[in-house]
């Protein structure tokens, strides 16, 4: 037997569910709307940074080089450093001559991802690490110099890192696990804070 009132129940259950999908796609949009809201706010030192020439980019997610300062040296051996971001920063690295104090690889890792820098070359170095959010960079005429701009703090590490001897045939590895929480860095390796100068330079 065919119940008269089945259209009307078809009929407004779609309206239902067509009301239900316009408020979900309504919330999301206003959702979208303000994170690009707000991720288009710039702080007082952000407006103060482009006013001298520097410009928002996106967090590279790659090693940088000599566009950025850095002669990139490289090892016969597959001496490496794994390198894993935690969650809410993203974090730069410097690997510096323990000797020389001279930057022989940059790269920059962002939150949540992993990246394993290669052919690290024998010898003894140590880390300086930037942590932060919104990259910016100055384009000179010689070089670029690219650093974060929102909650930044710069770190030393404290361990030697030796790859070995020259002509050694042992190859050797790090595993680098970087967190922040509260704006410091718990990492699995001890560290001591620096300043931007002396990160930068």
């Amino acid at each position: 037997m065919l119940d008269c009132h089945q259209p009307y129940y078809i009929h407004f259950m779609k309206t239902k569910l067509t009301l239900l999908l316009s408020i979900i796609i309504c919330l999301s949009c206003n959702k979208t709307e303000t994170n690009v809201s707000q991720a288009h706010e710039k702080s007082e030192y952000q407006e103060q940074l482009m006013r001298e020439g520097w410009t928002s980019q996106n967090t590279p997610n790659t090693e940088l080089n000599e566009d950025y300062g850095i002669k990139p040296v490289y090892g016969l051996q597959d001496n490496y450093f794994d390198i894993t971001m935690g969650d809410g920063y993203n974090v730069a690295i410097k690997i510096v001559n323990a000797q020389t104090d001279e930057c022989i690889r940059y790269v920059v890792v962002p939150e949540n991802s992993t990246t394993t820098l290669t052919q690290i070359p024998q010898g003894r170095y140590y880390l300086k690490l930037a942590y932060g959010r919104d990259w910016m960079e100055l384009h000179t005429d010689s070089t670029v110099i690219g650093k974060f701009t929102r909650n930044a703090f710069y770190e030393r590490s404290r361990q030697i890192y030796d790859f070995g001897k020259k002509n050694s045939l042992e190859e050797v590895n790090y595993d680098l696990r970087i967190n922040v929480k509260d704006e410091v860095g718990m990492n699995n390796f001890e560290t001591t804070p620096i300043s931007e100068e002396e990160f930068l330079r």
